[in-house]
């Protein structure tokens, strides 16, 4: 009789402490909740300052040089300092122009890989940074795909 009263003393006291600590840890929970709702999100880093814009150029369809049967299409936009809807859209004229020229001079060989597509990315860049007179920050190539 004594084993099952002690037995019965100690499960209710297990309950007791399981209860107490689930309680703390639901309290706890509800705290950090909170605390996560009232938090304001940390501002986004950016290296553009406020005059910077993104412009989307239209997608762009040529061949390629070698193989001969190959061709590409790029979608790209460009980050530019501010400017006026007009002189933007003859700048996106020029810049697509360029990209048609440089692939139409271009192997699928130079694009394999990501180190490939790294120094596309550069090479257009720096010739719309050129073409721009420095009025182009970044080309960005959003999609490419080679047929």
């Amino acid at each position: 009789m004594r084993l099952i009263a002690a037995i019965l003393v100690l499960t209710l006291v297990a309950i007791g402490a399981g209860a107490l600590a689930g309680m703390h840890l639901f309290a706890a929970a509800e705290r950090v909740a909170d605390a996560k709702k009232n938090a304001t999100p940390p501002p986004l880093a950016t290296s553009y300052t406020g005059s910077a814009r993104l412009r989307k150029l239209s997608p762009i369809v040529t061949n390629l040089a070698a193989p001969a049967n190959n061709w590409a299409r790029v979608e790209a936009s460009m980050v530019t300092e501010s400017m006026s809807d007009e002189d933007a859209g003859i700048l996106a004229a020029h810049i697509s122009e360029d990209i048609i020229t440089y692939l139409r001079s271009s192997s699928v060989a130079q694009f394999e890989g990501s180190r490939g597509l790294q120094h596309l990315r550069d090479d257009l860049t720096e010739r719309a940074n050129i073409r721009s007179s420095g009025k182009v920050r970044e080309l960005i190539i959003e999609t490419l795909v080679i047929q």
